[in-house]
């Protein structure tokens, strides 16, 4: 009796410890890493959310701008100045029209008049975004019916003498 009675309390308490071990194991690499993933994703947005900036560009400049701010961060109502680097994106539509580590001459791009999309940080520009104008039509890396543009020949290749 008292040899079933011992096998019993080591089974339970292997069984208890297996349980123990796997629920710690689940908490440690499963629920603590999707916790801790969703806490940085909630910041991360929040912080997007205060670099975004929404509204009508008043002036350019070739290497800046200044925007009526319409909505995002805490700049509504304001008329903020925004630099640019060779590291802004410039999006027109879906496309990226500006080459990488250059920096771009906004007057190509953008009027006063049009509304745009800005990532801002500290009255950086990082990226800036409009749709295409009515009869614009843009094509991969350029944008047509803009003064000095050229499509490129085929969408999807190069022109000569770029690189891809």
């Amino acid at each position: 009796m008292r040899k079933n009675i011992l096998a019993l309390i080591i089974a339970g308490a292997f069984i208890a410890g297996a349980a123990a071990g796997f629920g710690g194991g689940y908490y440690k690499y499963v629920a603590a890493p999707r916790k801790q993933a969703v806490e940085m994703a909630k910041k991360q947005q929040e912080e997007m959310n205060k670099m975004v900036r929404h509204g009508t560009i008043t002036a350019v400049e070739p290497d800046k701008l200044t925007l009526k701010v319409e909505k995002g961060g805490g700049d509504i109502g304001q008329t903020i100045t925004l630099a640019t680097n060779e590291f802004t994106s410039i999006q027109v539509g879906m496309n990226f029209v500006d080459k990488p580590g250059q920096k771009a001459d906004l007057t190509k791009w953008f009027k006063a008049g049009d509304t745009i999309d800005a990532l801002v940080k500290d009255g950086q520009a990082l990226a800036l975004h409009r749709e295409p104008r009515p009869g614009e039509q843009v094509q991969q890396g350029q944008v047509s019916g803009l003064p000095g543009d050229q499509p490129s020949p085929n969408p999807g290749q190069v022109a000569p003498g770029q690189k891809k």
